[in-house]
């Protein structure tokens, strides 16, 4: 018998209270990131960047790879869980957000970690794997349709050991309602089903704000 917390509104507001520490930086960019509009939804919730950011420090992470860097919050968080050393290097499909990005970055003196890549996804993760690039953590959050390619991509760019975290895999709750079919949560959907059913990593589904997938290649 599971013993699952049902997470409902007040509990949400609790563990947004409660599991989060406050910081300044993080906190004015969330803020600044919720002006935008109903853009700003695409921004991770500041308890899963916390999350990512222990993560990188448990991993010993040295080189790290982000998709989808939206207004930096995630990269900020994995680049603060960096050695000197250390460097993220994250890939969009805009520009448009990278300039409040690098705003935040210098702030909180990170960006000599971080390098940013405006292009495709696919191409860049691919021309990556052309010159035998290797990454000891991947992030994923960014066009859901392309998902799938972006988490085999990764399997080619971690080696054994790596980790991958992919956000977004509860989808606002849609993969578990039978009568939600877009291609998005199609798409997510299947993909929770292919990396429970993949031989080639350990995993775990987290129900930590949109949900995340914790994967280990073996």
């Amino acid at each position: 018998m599971s013993t699952q917390t049902k997470i409902d509104e007040s509990l949400v507001k609790y563990l947004q209270n409660v599991g989060y520490r406050k910081d300044k930086i993080i906190d004015d960019l969330a803020d600044e990131t919720s002006k935008l509009g109903s853009v700003s939804q695409m921004q991770i919730a500041k308890e899963q960047g916390q999350f990512l950011e222990i993560i990188t420090k448990l991993s010993k992470a040295i080189s790290c790879l982000e998709v989808g860097r939206f207004t930096g919050m995630s990269t900020l968080f994995i680049a603060r869980g960096l050695p000197t050393e250390g460097k993220i290097t994250t890939i969009d499909n805009s520009d448009e957000f990278l300039s409040l990005a690098k705003k935040y970055w210098d702030l909180d003196n990170m960006s000599s970690k971080i390098e940013s890549i405006i292009g495709d996804g696919v191409e860049i993760m691919q021309s990556m794997i052309d010159r035998q690039h290797s990454y000891d953590f991947i992030f994923i959050d960014a066009d859901k349709n392309n998902y799938p390619n972006y988490y085999e991509l990764s399997l080619s760019l971690v080696p054994s050991n790596g980790i991958i975290i992919i956000d977004n895999m509860l989808w606002h709750g849609d993969v578990a309602d039978e009568k939600k079919n877009d291609s998005q949560t199609n798409t997510i959907r299947d993909l929770n089903t292919k990396i429970q059913n993949d031989s080639r990593v350990d995993f775990s589904l987290l129900p930590l704000s949109d949900g995340l997938s914790f994967i280990r290649k073996k």
